[in-house]
């Protein structure tokens, strides 16, 4: 029951943005034409030579290391102001396939001006050409040369030219690339004779002839390898078109000793890669676990309001019994062989329903019933012959998780959907073979699509990182294992910190639209020891898991945006002298872990519950934490001043309030910061970016957002707002803090879903801002300023969410008539922005224990005599 509901937001003021944004100075100088002709004509020069005569096109066409009709072509630009689409829309024929960018070194043609020596930004321009924009493309470069001037709408090629860092065809060095050529090597030296799969990435063509020309010639060259297509999908909402195969481990040899042959010289394939492996590595010893207490649940009849995309539960555990609507449409259930096998499935649902059951004083169970759609089932991944749960080793895992969300939603062929009031969706599966290196993954774009297009907030596991982090300055393990505990954390936060490129995030985590989880190092196991060479690395709960992925996520924005329990993960060596490398133990036993029913152990008994640990269970807790979240608001007495919410807010509010319930633990942050600057980085904002990576906004309190206390009053609602567009918020505050000294801070979130420009480098069509309303004063009428326990002001607004947080404690007299003034701003970021953007918005005002005033109480008496109403939901 709670005693101080969450309150209701006034309605906001509407109105344009103040006129243009401005234009940005362009940093870097373009080369003048002499240069460039100096650096880049030979290659028009062939071109120009070579286009019009059969022959030597044809010869053309042979070398994968040419410029080519037909090939994918490569435009690296020195500048982030030219407009490329412009340039791309006067030449017939040269179809646009994507773009990218990267950060290079300075040279002597492309340098920032003031600071020649900082690294420069590149963007990279993927096109298709055909001969005849070839030949237009050397006719434009010739006039650039020769100082004419270019007709209207051509103009932009002058710029093109100018910023030309080179031109060059997509060849086998960037279909197969450096990760991929080493995770191959090896797989070959593993004695295995048996077929290697591959994941296929077509260049996405817009005519469907186009597509189906490179499909038939691909299928020749696979026919030819004496390979096996396995699966192929083509989702044309994310411009996917890929395949699925087998060959043998001597054609993937050929291909690493020669590139020049077979699909590696392919034009029609973006890239080659090892196929997506999602699997629980989870070891449990199910005769070790508890026999867990409770009744059976009565039957659940309100519809389900969140999905599971994982393994098969066992359905009739006493805790999971009349809680799930299980769906099974490809029978999955027939390939578990015994029911010790169905463990992810189980754990995860059981954390959704019931939360961690090692709690003494846990939540009700949710209120709904869970729907389970199974995606995963034993079979053997490795090369021993121990099955583990995994996605289908012959499909293509995007393209079941494409399925599974159009069946809950939208219903196969004339079917009606099954599941479609579901607001939640929990992922907390990975691609081990996929780790975020700065560019979206497919499957990331489509969780991303799939939650704009159906509005459904999507809770995915940042992934586990289980590979070895050296010691680089251990000498034995004794040493580190007597060191004080600051001292610990310490050495394993800086190796870590030094392995951050090769611990990135699992795809899909790093969407956009999703809210990805990370484990921080918490449980509620009692200490009680640990396994063989084995120990508890950290004292701090709100630090992550060693093996919990790292940020940041697309373009530098916050990711894993929150940390939730993911069990006091232990590491074991099994070295004793340098060097020595740790790595997290396979199995918790009884020592740490977050408790969750576990199928029986050997006497068969449906009671039991194991302890369980990583991303995955932390993203189950967060998912059983957005359920609660809905359940309260409609919970929230219907009358002014407290929020009338319609149901279609919820998915969005339940994103705002997880983000708006997560806070820096200020030790946390500092420790990251000390060793982030004794890594090199002086620089404030880079050592608040190196936090962030670990941290995200921080570890979620869930109780923060379920109700309010005498000294926090938190407010919520949520609007549709368009872009160019301002909604003012002005809150009255409580007369007794004006003029008065004491802490005090404000916490203020929106969350939202944005649709995608899919081809535009910025992505994210949509981006929302929480700024102060009023330009006489920065300070927010509360003599507060940014929070330095936070992510930078240049991280705020990256993702989907805007979490910002205000302190101070000097005593201020109110401006703006006593009212806390913050406005929420949309700007396009990626093109032009035609939808209503649906957001949520949470702001908290708190006082600490220094200052005696009723917060809760007078906040919300202002708003009963100031609007009487609620913000429209």
């Amino acid at each position: 029951m709670m005693k101080r509901p969450l309150l209701g937001l006034p309605y906001p003021t509407k109105r344009s943005s103040k006129g243009p944004e401005g234009f940005p100075r362009e940093a870097v100088r373009p080369a003048d034409a002499q240069r460039q002709g100096q650096r880049l004509g030979p290659k028009f020069e062939k071109l120009s030579k070579v286009l019009p005569d059969p022959c030597q096109l044809a010869e053309l066409r042979r070398d994968p290391a040419a410029i080519a009709p037909e090939r994918a072509l490569v435009f690296e630009i020195a500048s982030e102001l030219v407009d490329f689409d412009r340039a791309l829309h006067h030449v017939p024929g040269l179809e646009f396939l994507g773009e990218d960018q990267d950060e290079v070194e300075s040279d002597e043609d492309f340098f920032i001006q003031d600071k020649p020596e900082k690294a420069i930004l590149r963007r990279l321009y993927f096109t298709m050409p055909n001969i005849r924009a070839l030949g237009e493309i050397v006719n434009l470069w010739k006039r650039y040369q020769e100082g004419e001037e270019l007709h209207r709408g051509q103009k932009e090629w002058k710029k093109v030219f100018g910023y030309l860092a080179n031109i060059r065809p997509w060849g086998p060095q960037d279909r197969i690339t450096a990760e991929v050529r080493e995770d191959w090597r090896e797989h070959l030296r593993k004695p295995s004779k048996d077929p290697i799969s591959m994941q296929v990435e077509f260049w996405y063509r817009r005519e469907s002839t186009l597509r189906e020309t490179v499909h038939q010639k691909f299928q020749k060259m696979v026919w030819k390898a004496d390979g096996q297509i396995l699966d192929r999908a083509t989702i044309h909402d994310i411009r996917y078109d890929a395949a699925l195969l087998q060959v043998q481990p001597g054609y993937i040899q050929r291909i690493l000793d020669n590139p020049d042959i077979g699909l590696a010289a392919f034009d029609g394939v973006m890239v080659l890669r090892p196929q997506s492996l999602v699997i629980d590595p989870q070891e449990i010893d199910f005769d070790e676990g508890e026999d867990v207490a409770g009744a059976v649940a009565p039957d659940l009849f309100q519809e389900p309001r969140a999905a599971l995309l994982d393994g098969l539960p066992m359905a009739q555990h006493t805790k999971l019994k009349n809680r799930l609507s299980i769906e099974d449409p490809d029978d999955y259930e027939s390939k578990y062989g015994l029911a010790s096998e169905q463990v992810h499935g189980t754990s995860m649902a059981s954390l959704i329903v019931h939360g961690d059951l090692n709690s003494q004083a846990p939540h009700a169970p949710v209120r709904s019933r869970l729907y389970v759609r199974p995606v995963m089932f034993p079979q053997q991944a490795g090369f021993d012959d121990q099955r583990q749960e995994s996605m289908p080793l012959n499909r293509l895992a995007i393209d079941v998780v494409w399925r599974s969300f159009i069946r809950m939603f939208a219903g196969e062929g004339d079917a009606a959907p099954t599941a479609p009031n579901v607001k939640v969706v929990n992922l907390s599966l990975g691609d081990l073979n996929r780790r975020f290196s700065g560019i979206l993954s497919p499957w990331a774009r489509l969780i991303d699509h799939l939650s704009w297009k159906y509005g459904v907030l999507i809770l995915i596991s940042a992934g586990n990182i289980r590979d070895p982090i050296p010691l680089d300055d251990v000498k034995t393990w004794d040493d580190f294992e007597t060191a004080p505990p600051e001292e610990r954390e310490a050495i394993l936060l800086g190796a870590i910190l030094r392995q951050k490129s090769r611990r990135s995030l699992l795809a899909p985590s790093e969407g956009l639209n999703a809210l990805t989880i990370g484990a921080c190092h918490a449980d509620l196991t009692e200490p009680n020891g640990a396994g063989v060479l084995a120990i508890d690395p950290y004292e701090t709960e709100s630090l992550p898991n060693p093996s919990s992925a790292l940020g940041l996520g697309y373009l530098r924005g916050v990711k894993p945006e929150i940390l939730l329990p993911g069990g006091r993960e232990h590491i074991r060596t099994t070295c004793t002298h340098a060097p020595i490398s740790v790595r997290p133990v396979d199995t918790s036993g009884m020592f740490f872990g977050i408790g969750a029913a576990a199928p029986p152990g050997s006497g068969g008994e449906l009671t039991k519950k194991s302890n369980f640990f990583g991303t995955s269970v932390a993203t189950a807790l967060a998912t059983h934490s957005a359920l609660k979240i809905i359940e309260s608001l409609e919970d929230i007495p219907g009358e002014p001043p407290h929020p009338n919410v319609n149901e279609t807010f919820h998915a969005v509010l339940a994103k705002t309030l997880l983000v708006h319930a997560a806070k820096w633990d200020k030790g946390s942050a500092k420790k990251i910061a000390k060793i982030s600057e004794k890594a090199g980085n002086e620089h404030w904002e880079h050592q608040r970016e190196d936090a962030a990576r670990f941290l995200g906004f921080g570890t979620v309190d869930l109780n923060k957002v379920l109700d309010c206390t005498e000294y926090r009053a938190t407010m919520i609602g949520g609007d549709t707002i368009h872009a160019k567009e301002e909604h003012e918020f002005r809150i009255p505050l409580p007369p007794q803090l004006e003029s008065l000294a004491g802490f005090r801070a404000v916490t203020a979130t929106a969350g939202w879903f944005t649709p995608l420009n899919i081809d535009h480098r910025m992505y994210r069509m949509a981006k929302l801002e929480i700024e102060p309303g009023s330009d006489s004063d920065k300070e927010l009428s509360l003599g507060v300023s940014n929070s330095k326990q936070q992510p930078s002001h240049h991280a705020f607004g990256k993702g989907t969410v805007y979490h910002r947080r205000w302190e101070g404690d000097k005593a201020k007299a109110f401006v703006d008539g006593g009212a806390l003034v913050l406005k929420v701003a949309c700007k396009p970021a990626a093109g032009k922005l035609d939808a209503g953007i649906r957001y949520g918005l949470a702001i908290t005002l708190e006082v600490g224990e220094d200052v005696a005033v009723p917060v809760y109480e007078e906040v919300r008496e202002r708003l009963r005599q100031h609007i009487g109403v609620p913000v429209r939901t």
